[in-house]
């Protein structure tokens, strides 16, 4: 579901200059689309990012909720290309022509937040949102202290590894220490005899914000790092988790287990990467790409220093009401009964249609009830770091942020600095953006 996060690295720059200072507002603003019709039927827009054919699968559920709602019927619009749809509800915002639901990913919250898009929750939303998900998952919908919206997918991150590769070099299970991650990539990685990598015992992907941040957040969360402090006031990386973190990474490249120029999304689910850390989403995509041989693939969670201790990044998406929807009262009304109504097989809408996703949902009741649907060995990590993952921040320049981390990391797998110098770099530049 969440191949549309290869475009998040091109995001935001069309969208800084908009950005105020308010906080989540709790007044309603004016729209020039919606409205209620001669009728008294209120028309609500839903804009998301999905594809045709998730778009598809999502309208069933909302074909339930007009049928059963005549007086307030909801029309879904997607925004396919996931780089245009920041760019575009912010300029919806100025234009007048706005959608009343937002589906966003959380890294836009405090953007969105200052630039008074969000719209306060009603109190019986915070309550069930309080009371009804996962920390992680309210984490990933609350900016400044506050929840702005419905969570919908949160995704944490694991280790995928090729049971088939690893039993072929002599390994019965994946590893649990960074050390055996090394040795056993090191054991299976494969050359021709003119140097080229065949094999690669373990992937890193660069070019892409989330691919070359995540992994490595996850490694710094797994060894007891941090990001940014509590407050997210200062950068944290400069400590002895992150440097390891990163100096672990680059041993990988430099040692010639580790080709950063090889494309893992394919070079993986055509088993000729034994092991890299990805999000949960991918699972779906694996399957779909491997069809029988997906039977080769395992998970596990993120290996750590020591073994023991338990780490890793999310990030998520949620729904929130736009505050210059004139029909707030009745866009939170849809959200309750897509998120929190139980539909006949005891989950709700929202997260049966995760599940056809192969996305894990996050409300706690939704989870029981899709036991049968999830239970599988390669979705149980990730079920299981939604309790310990440590959310992307949701800073007003959090997409600046995360995109001056990737520059710094890759500068450190290219060669051209070395740990200790990205880190401090990486640390005096976002210091300067959340100091703004």
């Amino acid at each position: 579901m969440l191949k549309k996060v290869f475009s998040l690295c091109l995001i935001v720059v069309l969208a800084a200059s908009l950005f105020g200072c308010s906080s989540i507002s709790e007044t309603t603003g004016q729209s020039k689309k919606t409205g209620s019709d001669k009728k008294g039927v209120v028309e609500l827009t839903l804009l998301t990012h999905y594809s045709a054919a998730q778009e598809k699968e999502l309208k069933k559920y909302i074909d339930i909720w007009n049928k059963e709602n005549p007086k307030i019927q909801v029309k879904h619009k997607s925004i396919a290309d996931f780089a245009q749809l920041l760019p575009t509800i912010m300029a919806q915002q100025t234009s007048g022509q706005i959608a009343d639901i937002l589906h966003v990913y959380s890294l836009w919250g405090g953007q969105l937040a200052k630039s008074n898009v969000l719209a306060q929750p009603p109190a019986d939303v915070l309550d069930d949102i309080k009371n009804n998900y996962a920390d992680s998952a309210i984490k990933g919908s609350t900016v400044n202290g506050q929840i702005v919206g419905y969570p919908t997918e949160v995704e944490t991150y694991a280790l995928f590894y090729n049971k088939k590769l690893l039993a072929d070099a002599g390994f019965t299970n994946p590893p649990k220490t960074w050390d055996e991650l090394y040795d056993m990539s090191k054991k299976i990685t494969k050359r021709d005899g003119k140097g080229k990598v065949l094999v690669e015992g373990f992937g890193l992907t660069s070019g892409w914000d989330s691919a070359v941040v995540h992994p490595y957040l996850s490694l710094v969360h797994s060894a007891g790092g941090s990001f940014l402090n509590e407050d997210n006031t200062k950068v944290t990386l400069n400590s002895e988790a992150g440097l390891k973190a990163l100096e672990f990474e680059q041993r990988l490249i430099k040692d010639g287990i580790t080709d950063p120029s090889i494309n893992v999304l394919q070079a993986f689910p055509s088993e000729r990467v034994a092991m890299t850390i990805n999000a949960g989403w991918w699972n779906g995509s694996l399957k779909a790409a491997m069809k029988d041989r997906y039977k080769n693939i395992g998970v596990a969670p993120i290996p750590s220093p020591d073994g023991k201790s338990q780490g890793t990044v999310s990030y998520s998406f949620f729904y929130g009401v736009n505050n210059r929807s004139q029909h707030q009262k009745e866009a939170w009304e849809f959200l309750k009964w897509l998120n929190s109504k139980s539909l006949e097989n005891g989950a709700t809408a929202e997260s049966n249609f995760l599940v056809s996703q192969g996305i894990i949902p996050s409300r706690n009741s939704d989870i029981k009830a899709l036991e049968k649907e999830l239970a599988t060995p390669n979705n149980q990590p990730f079920i299981d770091a939604l309790k310990y993952a440590v959310p992307e921040p949701n800073v007003l320049e959090g997409q600046k942020i995360k995109t001056l981390l990737q520059k710094e990391i890759e500068s450190v797998w290219s060669g051209k600095k070395q740990a200790k110098d990205a880190i401090d770099s990486a640390t005096s530049l976002i210091n300067q953006e959340l100091g703004k």
